[in-house]
This record gives C-alpha cells, sequence and structure tokens, in this order.
C-alpha cells in the first residue's frame, strides 16, 4: 500500500509459521464502494503472501454498514476462529474497517489480546500488541465514531434540503408515473389504492382485501396474482397517497440505525409535495385504525412482548423452496387455528402446516431422542470430531475455500463444547405450547412433502453436514381424517 509503513508483529520463536487472515468492509453509503472492496481485498492477500513467516488463512470480508457488528457474518466467524487458536494475526486497512463503535472495538481488541491474537491496522499504523494500545484506540475510535455520526448528519441534511427544494427523493410507487420531479396520479391504479383504504377503513382484513383484488384480477405493480399482506399494511401506511413526503425515517444515531418517532417525522414531513390520491381524513382513519388492531391482538402460542414472529425461518417448504409464514386463520370467524403456510412463485401450490400439529410432531421427536440419551454424548461427539478432522484436511488441500474451511471447523468446535449442555437440555425438556423452547432443541423443520418431515437440531448448525438419528411416525388429525406421518430427526 502506498505511503504506509507496516509494523511487523513480533515473530514467534518457534518454527510455526502465524496464521495470518485479512478482514475488509465497506459500508453502503458511497457509491465508490465497489472499488474500495476489491483493492482491500487484493492489497490485503498480497500483503500477506508475500510474508515467508505468514501462513495465508483467507481475507474474511463484509459489505454492509459497519456501525456495530450485527450482520456482519464473516467478521463475527474470524473473531470465533480467532478465540478458537486458528488465527494468529488479522491485518485490517484501518480502525473504521473493523468496527466503528467504540465499545465494541475496546471489547474485541481485549478478548483478542487475552488470547494473544494480534490485530494490525494498516492506516493507523497500529499492532495491538503494542502496550499503550488501548489508550491509542479509545481515541481514534472516538474520533471514527464522530466521523460516522457526521457523515450521517450530512446526508440527512442533503436529503431534506433536496427534498425542501422540490427533488424527488422516490423513482416508483403504485397509483403514480414519476418523471423527475414531475408526479402524475395513475388513474386505474389510483381507484385501486382508494378501494384498499376503502375496505380496510370498513373492517375487512388484509386476507380479504387481497382476495377481492384477486378475483377482480387486480395485479400488483410487477404484475404478480396476488398481492402479498405486507404490500397492503406498507401502503396504508404510506403517507405519499395523501400528498406528502416523509424525511429521515430512519437515521443513525450512536452508531445505531433508528426510527424517527411521530414528532420528529412529522418536523422532517413536507406537506403537499405531490397530488394525493386519498384524503388526510381516509389516511389518518386507516393509520388510527391499524393502531387499534395491532393493541387487540394477542395469540396464544406467541408470547408477550415479542415483537418479532418467534416462528420466522424455521418451517421450510423443500418443494416450494420458501419458509412457511404465520398466521391465524378463522374459518367462518368461530374460532382461530394459528397456522404456518406458503405458496411456490407463482402464487400456487399451498404448503400448510397447523401450529398444534407442529408441536405435537416436536414434542414426539424430543420425547423419541431423549429415550436414547445415554448414547447421545458418544454419538454426537463422534459425528462432530470426524467433521472436525475433516476440515483440517480440507484446509490443507483447498486453498480457495479456506475461510469457509475454518468457519465451519469453528461451528462445530462451538457444538463440540456445548455437547453436555445440549443433551441436558433434551433429557429437561416437557411439553410446552411455546415455540421458543423448541427452537432451544430444533434449529429447522422441512417439509418434504405433506406426510414426510426432517427435523435438523440445533448442535450442528451447518445445513451441509447430516446425521440421521432416529425416524419415526406420528398419527395427526390433517384435514377431515386422520393420517399418519413420517420424520426423521437430523444432527
Amino acid at each position: 500500500m502506498n505511503n504506509v509503513s507496516v509494523i511487523k508483529p513480533i515473530l514467534n520463536p518457534s518454527n510455526r509459521l502465524k496464521r495470518v487472515c485479512g478482514y475488509a468492509r465497506v459500508s453502503t453509503i458511497d457509491e465508490h464502494q465497489d472499488t474500495s472492496y476489491n483493492t482491500q481485498i487484493s492489497e490485503l492477500e498480497e500483503l500477506i503472501k508475500s510474508n515467508p513467516y505468514y501462513e495465508f488463512v483467507g481475507v474474511f470480508k463484509d459489505k454492509k454498514s459497519g456501525t456495530n457488528t450485527k450482520n456482519r457474518e464473516e467478521f463475527r466467524a474470524m473473531i470465533d476462529l480467532a478465540l478458537l487458536g486458528e488465527i494468529d494475526i488479522i491485518y485490517t486497512k484501518s480502525i473504521t474497517r473493523f468496527a466503528r463503535n467504540l465499545i465494541d472495538t475496546i471489547s474485541i481488541i481485549r478478548k483478542l489480546k487475552s488470547h494473544n491474537v494480534e490485530v494490525i491496522f494498516l492506516k493507523e499504523n497500529l499492532n495491538t500488541s503494542d502496550p499503550t494500545i488501548e489508550f491509542l484506540l479509545a481515541v481514534l475510535a472516538v474520533h471514527a465514531e464522530e466521523e460516522s455520526k457526521s457523515i450521517s448528519s450530512n446526508v440527512k441534511w442533503s436529503v431534506k434540503r433536496k427534498a425542501q427544494k422540490g427533488g424527488n427523493l422516490t423513482t416508483q410507487l403504485y397509483g403514480y408515473k414519476i418523471d423527475g420531479e414531475k408526479w402524475s396520479i395513475v388513474e386505474s391504479e389510483a381507484k385501486v389504492v382508494k378501494m384498499i383504504f376503502d375496505m380496510y377503513i370498513k373492517g375487512k382484513t388484509y386476507k380479504e382485501i387481497i382476495n377481492k383484488l384477486f378475483k377482480l384480477n387486480i395485479k400488483t405493480s410487477t404484475g404478480k396474482d396476488r398481492w402479498h399482506p405486507g404490500t397492503i399494511e406498507q401502503m396504508l401506511q404510506n403517507e405519499k397517497y395523501a400528498g406528502h413526503m416523509a424525511l429521515g425515517k430512519t437515521t443513525i444515531s450512536n452508531g445505531k440505525v433508528i426510527k424517527t418517532n411521530k414528532d420528529e417525522l412529522y418536523e422532517n414531513m413536507i406537506l403537499n409535495h405531490h397530488s394525493p390520491i386519498v384524503s388526510d381524513d381516509t389516511f389518518n382513519k386507516a393509520l388510527n385504525l391499524r393502531k387499534q388492531r395491532r393493541r387487540k391482538k394477542s395469540y396464544t402460542y406467541i408470547p408477550e412482548g415479542m415483537n418479532s414472529n418467534p416462528f420466522y425461518e424455521f418451517v421450510y417448504s423443500k418443494e416450494n423452496e420458501r419458509y412457511l409464514r404465520f398466521v391465524v386463520e378463522k374459518p367462518k370467524g368461530k374460532y382461530i387455528i394459528p397456522t404456518l403456510f406458503c405458496y411456490n412463485n407463482q402464487n400456487k401450490n399451498r404448503v400448510m402446516l397447523t401450529v398444534k400439529n407442529l408441536f405435537l410432531i416436536l414434542n414426539d421427536a424430543i420425547n423419541e431422542l431423549s429415550k436414547n440419551s445415554d448414547n447421545l454424548h458418544s454419538i454426537f461427539s463422534e459425528f462432530i470430531n470426524d467433521n472436525i478432522k475433516s476440515c483440517k484436511t480440507l484446509f490443507d488441500n483447498d486453498l480457495e475455500n479456506r475461510v469457509d474451511i475454518l468457519s465451519n471447523k469453528a461451528s462445530l468446535t462451538k457444538s463440540k463444547k456445548n455437547i453436555l449442555n445440549y443433551i441436558s437440555r433434551i433429557k429437561r425438556f416437557k411439553e410446552s405450547e411455546d415455540i421458543l423452547e423448541y427452537r432451544k432443541i430444533v434449529s429447522k423443520v422441512i417439509i418434504n412433502d405433506k406426510l414426510d418431515i426432517d427435523i435438523k437440531l440445533s448442535l450442528n448448525p451447518l445445513e451441509s453436514l447430516n446425521l440421521e438419528l432416529l425416524t419415526s411416525s406420528i398419527t395427526l388429525r390433517i384435514g377431515n381424517g386422520n393420517k399418519e406421518l413420517n420424520y426423521r430427526v437430523l444432527l
């Protein structure tokens, strides 16, 4: 790298080469980030490979916002591997490419130092083996965090200024034709928007609205036959249909993405920005009705206080290649049936499973598994140890995929440490109607067909590695009769 003098780490007195990796990341703000991203990767790889005392592990890379470490999958995998002793040195371009959150930065560096792992920041010319590193990191990380806040504030300010001058921030919206700064109402689509608002205000559910649109053969903006509930919900909350433009719906504060509260949103509202499709009165009625409905919702199968759906990405349809969604069905309005379902890409082939049957299947499987609990430790240990050994062999022979191989090894090593606690959890399990209790043991349920299911245990998170532990069946009430369903439990 130009004009950068690299601080060399203290070499191990033994003959073993240092296992060294790079870490590259770019944020999502700058449009020129792709070039920076590729440059980081190539320069880090070249730097590490040029040192005869290094064994090149690979370059871990993430292409997301760096205001915190959440969702940075390869970053977290790299840290796990370092803590497991698989990495000795980490090279990264700068503190801003490692972590912009001061607390995260100091915490991770301290943890790595306690495991004799060095991190080298090239731009700042820093090595964490330096005894004064914590003081220097504190100063530099504070500067980096302030810089991140400044960028967020500048972006927010420029967006607001553009809209206030009449500049348009939206390029496409159902009901409108948007050409640069000009908004024109598309009458055929506007009638649909008005109908959706009208039906909702009159008490119709999303499902009833969607069925009406389907019967009238009204397609979505992308040409699909069936509308998605999320699309209807977003339309009913979109102030643009009332002719206004809200700015800064989300922003970055203290290095974290947050939603703007109602008062701040109103302050940043450009009123009468364009011609409305619905009146303010209609829009506000729909908004208030939605809030009332949300307060009334309470399902037996979802613990109070849960803001997200606990069934999210838990049951998967192999045939439709989609995860099942949670819904509360109300046949004839007489009773409720918590259900999971999905359609294929053509909105056909409905695959469904009631929550009651899901719990019956999982409870039966875990009970069957617990009957063999005395042998589980040896079975789990042998399977995991064999695959850890395979990772070591692959690491030496597959130079192109070393990062993935090491990530798999890290996951398996963590699983090995959790075997005893995991078996204890199986032994203590009692029949439950709380999905979160099942998710402590099961990571995924795969529906192969209507009467054939695979149950993947959470001890081994790698979907590419599976060991069949048991096969069984259970009689369930499906439709109007009883049917036998087969299932397999996989590690």
